[in-house]
Parts: C-alpha cells; sequence; structure tokens
C-alpha cells in the first residue's frame, strides 16, 4: 500500500467524488455528486491546502483524507480541518484509517499548523484512540456530531 497525493493521480476524482457522495451526502444536504467532484478537484494540492492524500494498492483507491481550511460552516473561527475521512469498506479494520490520519498530521506539522480540527457523525472513538480530543458535540444538518482537535507539536496530541 502507498498513500500519495491525489494531484499524482487525478484520474481518481471521479471514483472517489462517487464514494463520498455516498458516504457523506447525508452531512452536506443539497450537494451534488457533480458539486462533489469539482471541490475535490479544487482540492488538488501537494503540501499545501488544500490537499487530498489517498491510499492505493496496485492502483487501486483503497481511502482518501483531505487538509481544508474551512470544514464545518457553524464553525468558522476553526482551522484548518482534517477531512473527507473514508477507506472502501471491504478494507476498513486494516490500519488504512490510521495511516491516512498520521499522514495529515504530518502534512500539517510540516506546513507549521500547530492544531487540526475534524468533525464525526460517526468514528468519535475511533479519532479519540489516535490521539483526537472532544472540543464539542454539536448537530450539523440533524446529524449529532462531534467537534475534535489535535495538536501536531512534537509530543503532544489534542
Amino acid at each position: 500500500m502507498q498513500i500519495d497525493y491525489l494531484i499524482d493521480h487525478p484520474q481518481l476524482v471521479p471514483e472517489l467524488a462517487r464514494l463520498h457522495f455516498a458516504e457523506f451526502s447525508r452531512l452536506r444536504p443539497g450537494e451534488s455528486l457533480e458539486a462533489r467532484t469539482v471541490r475535490l478537484q479544487s482540492y488538488l494540492g501537494r503540501a499545501q491546502l488544500p490537499m487530498v492524500v489517498v491510499a492505493l494498492e496496485e492502483g487501486r483507491l483503497l481511502g482518501s483524507v483531505s487538509l481544508v481550511a474551512e470544514d464545518l460552516d457553524t464553525r468558522p473561527d476553526l482551522s484548518p480541518w482534517l477531512a473527507g475521512m473514508y477507506v472502501v469498506a471491504h478494507r476498513r479494520r486494516q490500519g488504512i484509517a490510521s495511516k491516512l490520519v498520521f499522514r495529515i498530521i504530518d502534512e500539517a506539522r510540516q506546513l507549521g499548523i500547530g492544531k487540526l480540527y475534524l468533525y464525526t457523525a460517526t468514528a468519535e472513538a475511533f479519532f479519540t484512540h489516535l490521539g483526537w480530543a472532544l472540543v464539542e458535540r454539536s448537530v450539523f444538518h440533524d446529524a449529532p456530531i462531534a467537534v475534535m482537535s489535535y495538536q501536531t507539536g512534537p509530543g503532544s496530541r489534542s
């Protein structure tokens, strides 16, 4: 398995957009597949905001995660965000998500970012296990969510 920038594999954008749309559309009501595709295309960066990294095996997409300036419109005061954490269903619980998360943390650290945020409707325990701390519980588009943070500095978490 390799983790690489999505910008180096732009042919994967339509597939990733379909996967994200299926997984996350409930949190973005009204967003079309086309809009999701355009948004992902705007995230094609390398070592800059926004960026997407993908997990690949023999050219097949296994998962992705993004580093973006804004993700939760109800909390514009928080930035930047880990977003779009996704692993294909048949490859979950194999450590891929953890590797993707830590890659984005490393990318943020290299950019001089001291603190990251995320929100999750389903994976609070997973992120807590990785060292993320709860900032608040909230409701976003009728879904209960946890907003979490991570200190990227050496030896510090949350």
